[in-house]
Formats: C-alpha cells, sequence, structure tokens
C-alpha cells in the first residue's frame, strides 16, 4: 500500500484519538509523569512503530515477547516511516500511526495526559529520522549480548566540542535519554537480568537505580566515549565530549563495571583496538626472543 493510499484510508475509515494530541512542538519537554513500568510500555510501542520499521528487526524492548502490532499494521508501519523520512512531517506521521487499531487500543487505556506522553515519547523517536538531527541510527553487529544484531546511533554532521567559548561541547538536541527510577519492588518486577536490564544506570547521588530508555538507550559504550550523558531531571541531554564527523559512533561511558568488574567482559571500539595492539606486541616481543 503506497504512504497516500494509506492516508486517504486512514480519513476514510478511522478517527484520531483526541485533537489535543496534534498541539505539540518536535523538541518535547524534558518533563514527564511515568512510573518505569509505562516508561517500558511507551518505549517498547514507540520502537516498535518507528525504529524498527526502518531497521526491518525487533530492537531491544522491556518486553521482548509481548507483540504489540498486528502483521498487517507492520507494513503500514513501515510505509509510514518510508513517507516520514522523505517529508519529516511529524503530524501526519503521528496522524497515521494513532489511526492503526493496535496504536488506537492502546492510547484508548490512558488518560489524555499519558497520551500526550506517549505523544512526546514518539516524537523524541521521531526526531531520530528529522533532516535537522545530525544523527541517525545503523545497524551495529559488535555485541554478542545482542546476539550480534543491534543498532548504534552515528552522527551525520560535524559535531565540535569548542564549539562556543565556556561550552564543554556541543549539545545534540535531538537527542536524549529518558529517566524513571526504580525502587528495589519495580526492580524485581521488571528487570530480567541479560534479557531488559541493557539500560539500567546506578544513580551514586540519589542511591538508587534508574531506567534509561528513549532514544538514548540506543547509543553503545565505549571505554573512550565521543559524548557524555548529562542528566536534567527526567531526561538526560547528550553533550559532545570529542570533535564527530559524519559517520563517527555516538558513545557514553556506562560505568567502569557496567560489564563486569573493571569492565572486563567489554566488546568496546577502544578494548578491541587495545587487546589487538596487546596481541601485536606480544607477538612482536615474541618474534624478538626466537631471532636472539
Amino acid at each position: 500500500m503506497k504512504p497516500s493510499t494509506l492516508h486517504r484510508k486512514i480519513e476514510d475509515e478511522t478517527e484520531f484519538p483526541s485533537t489535543a494530541l496534534l498541539s505539540f512542538r518536535d523538541l518535547p519537554s524534558g518533563d514527564h509523569t511515568l512510573t518505569p513500568q509505562e516508561l517500558c510500555y511507551f518505549d517498547d510501542m514507540a520502537t516498535t512503530l518507528i525504529i524498527d520499521s526502518v531497521l526491518d528487526f525487533q530492537t531491544h524492548k522491556m518486553h521482548p515477547r509481548k507483540r504489540y502490532i498486528k502483521q498487517d499494521e507492520r507494513l503500514m508501519a513501515v510505509n509510514i516511516m518510508r513517507e516520514f523520512r522523505q517529508t519529516n512531517n511529524f503530524s501526519l506521521a503521528l496522524i497515521e500511526f494513532f489511526s492503526l487499531r493496535s496504536v488506537k487500543d492502546f492510547l484508548s487505556r490512558l488518560t489524555l495526559q499519558k497520551q500526550i506522553e506517549f505523544r512526546d515519547h514518539m516524537v523524541r523517536f521521531l526526531n531520530v529520522f528529522s533532516a535537522k538531527a545530525g544523527f541517525t541510527i545503523d545497524t551495529c553487529s559488535r555485541y554478542a549480548a545482542e546476539q550480534n544484531m543491534g543498532a548504534k546511533l552515528i552522527a551525520t554532521r560535524h559535531w565540535y566540542v569548542d564549539s562556543q567559548p565556556k561550552q564543554r561541547g556541543e549539545k545534540i538536541e535531538r537527542l536524549c535519554g529518558v529517566i524513571s527510577e526504580l525502587n528495589d519492588q519495580e526492580e524485581r518486577q521488571i528487570l530480567r537480568p541479560g534479557l531488559n536490564d541493557f539500560s539500567v544506570m546506578y544513580s551514586m547521588r540519589k542511591k538508587c537505580a534508574q531506567l534509561w530508555l528513549g532514544p538514548g538507550a540506543y547509543i553503545n559504550h565505549d571505554c573512550r566515549p565521543s559524548c557524555r550523558f548529562v542528566p536534567n531531571g527526567h531526561t538526560a541531554s547528550i553533550q559532545v565530549s570529542r570533535d564527530l564527523k559524519p559517520g563517527d559512533e555516538i558513545t557514553c561511558f556506562y560505568g567502569e563495571d557496567f560489564f563486569g568488574e573493571n569492565n572486563e567482559k567489554c566488546e568496546c571500539v577502544t578494548c578491541e583496538r587495545q587487546v589487538l595492539f596487546l596481541e601485536s606486541k606480544a607477538q612482536l616481543i615474541s618474534i624478538c626472543v626466537h631471532l636472539q
């Protein structure tokens, strides 16, 4: 079905959930009232509709066994995203997404305030494919924990550390993480080690675990990162810490022991290069000893 045909079909057969959802900014507020479980479901639905439709496989999910849309709606979502990437028409994309049967059912269970917060979460993900973003998403086969089938964020323009006086690096405006604090009970209810704990950080300042989702959850770790997370209430902005050129991966540092003690299980590019360097050095020493 062509996008224009899909749009006519939606106009003829369905009704938009609420006109209030069409009044929005393409840079949503960082404030939200989502519980961790609500954030999980909102994130899973948004990534299913937007990210997975472009990459053509299921990316990370907090509830990976749940099916959020029907099979015939997957093709519709693919067409919606194909049209959005050409036009960057946020309103049209939202109208079409919110008119899908599964999404209408999803929205019908929410209060208007929660519908608005879901819309904002959708807009955050649509920004990944905005011509104004300066970054986009691509496939990534580096990490064994993802069965070598994951995603990464890459720059589509130059980003600079010294772009402005007294600024520690450019802020990537259309990229953010969305944060929700977890108590002990929520950790037990939601998290499954090795299955959906891919984006949980521990806040030393607040002394609690935090769920980090949104587009920022696709930022991979590197021991020599190109960017840093800057928490700001319920969201985290992304600030450049090394100059980036188009094609460079946007990475952040997850922590000293995120991948085992001293990150001994880390698979980042920097660690891979260090291992290759040490192996080459060891081979060179072995050759020199043999020649003596």
